[in-house]
């Protein structure tokens, strides 16, 4: 089913609670003009309990971005502790003549401690040395190395880690984070049989027991934004409840990224399944509706670095949305069900 709609931009949920974000000597973070989007929403395409909608539309720029993982693998962008090492911000260098995409939730091996990339960003080309906003996914270590690298497996942080450094009440922060990965751990063991040994989350999301459920949302739905050139956004959902849309700049970086994002919601249907109940069905007007949300309940603007900016509302049906613009320009759009699921427990 497809259907047509004019989309307010606002978007990309954003974590900043206990970070600062504001470069030192700006008081207030400068607003930003945030223009509506057009996009027609196609789907659903299912695998299992996990549903994914496609989102058209036009290229918004002409940028040839590299992802952070791509970056790291070819050695063209170096990610490490500051000076003096901080769990909330890291020092990023872009080496490339290519704008570099940080993707909320991008998981990152290492370094003093483990730790996920809290808001998306861009770095510019040739950038030098910037900060970046950060969590701890591991709780007990705090020492080794400065550099960081990829994880084994590039499948991004769930939801659940990702919302739990998001300035959400009674949620927000470190130690929100680290409550989530304890969590999220737990369940894997119990559900997928996942090592948990250690205090990283990583350990679960590189696991050969996870790896299996990413081959097997790969080997079903990788295919489908390839067939689709004017695709530039994703809404996934999970037993028939929407849990997230995202608009990016272009096809090219959708590609890259849809991957790493849908199968780390396969690992929240895996976690979250419901035996052999099969989920509510959904439409594209289901996708519509929940971009369009309700009232306004609060807004603000969030400061990363002298170039990247974040708008954030807070709206009614626990629906966030918010805005990275990269100089003054949209790069990611996104709204997030700010719902959390009950924990899955098992049988007796």
């Amino acid at each position: 089913m497809t259907r047509s709609t004019l989309l307010s931009g606002c978007l990309a949920l954003v974590a900043l609670a206990g970070l600062s974000l504001v470069q030192a000597g700006e008081k207030k973070p400068a607003s930003f003009a945030v223009k509506e989007v057009a996009v027609r929403v196609s789907g659903p395409y299912a695998h299992e309990n996990l549903t994914v909608f496609l989102l058209h539309g036009q290229d918004q720029d002409d940028r040839d971005y590299l992802t952070l993982d791509q970056g790291l693998d070819k050695k063209l962008v170096a990610i490490s502790e500051k000076k003096q090492a901080q769990v909330g911000e890291l020092q990023i260098e872009n080496k490339s003549d290519r704008y570099r995409f940080l993707q909320e939730g991008d998981r990152l091996q290492g370094g003093q401690q483990d730790r996920i990339i809290v808001t998306s960003l861009v770095v510019p080309p040739r950038s030098g040395k910037l900060p970046v906003p950060s969590f701890c996914i591991e709780a007990s270590r705090w020492h080794g190395g400065i550099q960081f690298l990829n994880t084994s497996n590039t499948i991004l942080a769930g939801k659940e880690v990702r919302a739990a450094a998001k300035t959400t009440p009674n949620r927000g922060g470190q130690q929100a984070v680290w409550e989530r990965v304890a969590q999220q751990k737990a369940i894997a063991k119990m559900r997928l049989g996942s090592a948990n040994t250690s205090s990283s989350l990583n350990e679960a999301l590189d696991s050969p027991q996870v790896k299996k459920v990413c081959d097997a949302c790969a080997k079903a739905l990788n295919g489908l934004v390839d067939k689709h050139k004017d695709a530039i956004g994703v809404a996934v959902a999970v037993n028939g409840n929407i849990e997230e849309v995202d608009i990016y700049p272009n096809h090219r970086l959708l590609v890259q990224l849809y991957p790493r994002l849908v199968q780390s919601y396969a690992v929240q249907a895996a976690l979250e399944k419901k035996g052999k109940k099969k989920p509510a069905e959904l439409v594209a007007a289901d996708v519509e509706k929940f971009m369009s949300a309700g009232k306004e309940k609060a807004k603000r603007f969030e400061g990363i670095d002298t170039d990247n900016r974040l708008r954030v509302r807070d709206l009614d049906g626990k629906v966030v949305e918010c805005v990275t613009a990269f100089k003054e320009k949209p790069v990611h759009r996104q709204w997030l069900n700010g719902a959390v699921p009950e924990a899955p427990r098992e049988k007796k």
